[in-house]
């Protein structure tokens, strides 16, 4: 595992022209190795989709411009009509701090321990670079998504 910390700093310091190419990469890489961790495919992704919303909710609030970013991913996962309304509607049923976070947090962290370290890197990575799409990944975030480092 890369350190936490330095993958925060990367996040929060890349501009904005390579945001959304890094993203693109990456999620291009994670997204065909989830489809082989269950026997439909759509269970890790599905899981990484709402761990995706969940990351930038756990500060309380959903920002349309993190929305944005994980917009084509949303759309791959929940279908064309995945809309910010329905994002927000999502992150309602998962109330900061509260037991579904907590649930789907320790989902997530079972699938990260069928994956390659590189992979599992690129999860985080690409969680953080949502969360810092306003150029910060806020405390409650980092606490959220580092959930994913124990094993």
């Amino acid at each position: 595992m890369k350190d936490f910390n330095e993958l925060c700093k990367m996040a929060e310091e890349l501009d904005a022209e390579q945001y959304p190419l890094l993203i693109a990469e990456k999620t291009a890489s994670i997204f065909p190795s989830l489809c082989f961790l269950t026997a439909d495919g759509i269970g890790s992704m599905e899981i990484m989709a709402t761990f995706f919303i969940a990351s930038v909710y756990a500060d309380g609030k959903l920002d349309e411009c993190e929305y944005a970013l994980m917009l084509p991913a949303l759309k791959l996962f929940f279908g064309e009509e995945f809309d910010f309304e329905t994002a927000k509607a999502l992150v309602k049923t998962l109330k900061p701090e509260g037991k579904e976070l907590k649930k789907l947090a320790d989902r997530m962290v079972d699938i990260l321990g069928m994956v390659s370290e590189e992979l599992k890197n690129d999860i985080i990575l690409v969680s953080l670079l949502i969360c810092a799409a306003d150029g910060k990944v806020t405390f409650k975030e980092k606490q959220y998504i580092k959930q994913l480092i124990r094993n």
